[in-house]
């Protein structure tokens, strides 16, 4: 899952992706998807169009681009900026479901061991360069390096040695499993059935990547505009790295470039939302998010819109620099301390609602009920509010730990939503006596910088679901994984997890019902701390059309957006 910031509203994560119904073509869809969102209008068939029939879209974002290195991506942003400059594989429509791209067709072995993809012929890169097979194989390869340092090389466990090559056990990457047969054929070997592989292919770390142009520009790639390459429908032209205005055109290098209406794109950094509303209102941009405040004002505006997500907003306690958090009564009584009630309702007006897990809503639908997933494993007593229960936890951990009294130093973004959630928690925490809460606020890319690091105590972080599965979610926290940046860890939730991606994989019903056990343990043991699901009140200018969003996955899809 991605790396999302704190709006006020929110920005939708990533996409739904689980083995399925055979769909045209060879693609399999997944087996439960969550419905993607057309943003004032719908996506039309590829018709050829000229791009100057429309106008220059003018988009927002809350924090301003990291990286462009497909294989060190963390953020939502990133992950938007990507996504609008390649392929991969595969892409995800309006519906949330992946799509041939680069790939035309592929098949798959009856034990699921084995995949081929058949690539489009005569691809190219935005230089003119032959974009073929050993593209795919570079790329895959460079991401599960542990030289590249990628934390979301973990996605590629199952495929044939990517385990053992990120652990550094097995030192040549000609191992991993993918193989260019020829120019147009690339084959994927896996060492255990993966149900969500063709849903995770529209994801930036499978991209492919050009192993002269990386080499070249070494250190600096995926740093400026000038070190990057495009596969995709747009090309960007003035990063520079720091700046927070980019501007995308256009690529007529790319394969589908008769679908993409519009000739250029530009993307602002605002974070201020008082900042964006009055830009909106002055036609100076096409989308904004919404404060509470600017919610209440503006349900009735035709504007107005509410954008889905599959996201939670959680607090992570490093027991590594904290090793108070190690226990689980000083854990449990941070969450029973937290009216989440009062957090969406009153702190994040139109923009959440109280998390009852850590698995987001509209992920995916658990096939023993049907019901959403989030729903299906939720324990209420473990997030209820009851300040009685959490003061009597609290004194029972410090008794524990031989602890007086327990400060807290609070990591967040310095964006509206982050700055009121922070400050309603360390309200909300000062009634359980003996814990003091204090708040040290930084740039949302530093706050990313740090989690990674493991450079906090107590970090409001948030994730966007990768694809539509548990495992987006729920594979973060088994022992050893990347993004576990507490450094919570339980024995019997990771062999809960290992056996929904081993034994259990092929039985859609076991594999749901260990996670549901393990996303239990996790309840009970306050793993980490769910605060709320995230949804993104904002205004979208009614002229823009065709602007497709994702539950997960890259939140914001522009291939097939034009405005009028």
């Amino acid at each position: 899952m991605l790396t999302v910031y704190l709006t006020n509203s929110e920005k939708y994560s990533h996409k739904d992706m689980v083995g399925g119904r055979i769909m045209k073509k060879g693609i399999k869809k997944p087996l439960v998807v969550a419905a993607g969102f057309v943003l004032a209008g719908t996506v039309l068939s590829q018709t050829t169009v000229s791009a100057d029939k429309y106008k220059t879209i003018n988009w927002t974002e809350m924090a301003p681009l990291s990286t462009m290195d497909p294989s060190k991506v963390t953020a939502a942003i990133d992950f938007d900026g990507l996504t609008a400059t390649n392929d991969g594989l595969f892409r995800a429509d309006k519906n949330d479901d992946p799509q041939p791209a680069l790939a035309e067709s592929y098949t798959k072995s009856a034990d699921g061991l084995h995949y081929t993809f058949k690539l489009r012929h005569n691809l190219k890169w935005s230089n003119g360069d032959p974009l073929t097979a050993k593209d795919f194989v570079y790329g895959w390869q460079r991401t599960n390096d542990p030289k590249t340092g990628s934390q979301y090389a973990y996605l590629y466990s199952g495929i044939k040695n990517a385990d053992a090559i990120q652990a550094g056990k097995e030192k040549d990457l000609s191992k991993l499993g993918v193989k260019a047969v020829d120019d147009n054929t690339l084959q994927v070997d896996l060492e255990r059935p993966l149900p969500q592989l063709v849903g995770m292919l529209p994801m930036a770390p499978f991209f492919p990547q050009n192993e002269a142009f990386v080499k070249k520009t070494g250190n600096n790639y995926g740093t400026q505009s000038k070190y990057l390459l495009s596969s995709g429908p747009y090309v960007q032209k003035d990063w520079n790295g720091s700046n927070d205005v980019v501007t995308y055109e256009k690529n007529p290098k790319y394969y589908d470039k008769d679908a993409v209406k519009t000739k250029k794109l530009v993307i602002k950094t605002i974070a201020d939302q008082n900042t964006g509303y009055n830009l909106y209102k002055s036609n100076t941009i096409d989308f904004t998010t919404l404060s509470p405040q600017q919610v209440t004002a503006s349900r009735h505006n035709k504007a107005y819109t509410t954008i889905p997500s599959a996201t939670t907003a959680y607090l992570q306690l490093n027991e590594k620099t904290v090793p108070e958090f190690k226990n689980t009564n000083i854990r449990r009584a941070i969450s029973y301390g937290i009216d989440r009630d009062v957090l969406t309702d009153k702190v994040l007006t139109g923009s959440a609602t109280p998390a009852t897990t850590f698995s987001a809503t509209k992920l995916v639908k658990d096939p023993n009920n049907g019901e959403d997933f989030s729903k299906s494993v939720t324990l209420k007593d473990a997030v209820s509010y009851d300040l009685p229960k959490a003061q009597k936890l609290f004194d029972e951990g410090l008794k524990e730990t031989g602890k007086k009294s327990l400060t807290v130093q609070l990591l967040v973004d310095d964006s509206d939503a982050a700055k009121r959630t922070s400050q309603y928690l360390q309200d909300q925490l000062q009634h359980i006596k003996g814990l003091k809460v204090t708040i040290k606020t930084v740039p949302a890319k530093q706050r990313i910088q740090l989690s990674g690091e493991k450079q906090f105590q107590a970090v409001i972080s948030l994730w966007g679901a990768d694809y539509p599965d548990p495992s987006t979610f729920s594979d973060l926290y088994k022992a050893g994984a990347s993004f576990n940046e507490g450094s919570w860890n339980n024995k019997e939730y990771t062999d809960l997890i290992d056996k929904a991606n081993g034994p259990d994989v092929n039985n859609p019903k076991a594999r749901f019902n260990d996670y549901k056990q393990a996303e239990h343990i996790m309840s009970k043991e306050m793993g980490v701390v769910p605060l709320y699901y995230r949804s993104q009140a904002a205004f979208v200018r009614p002229s823009v059309k065709g602007m497709v969003t994702h539950p997960s996955g890259a939140p914001y899809d522009f291939k097939w957006a034009y405005k009028e």
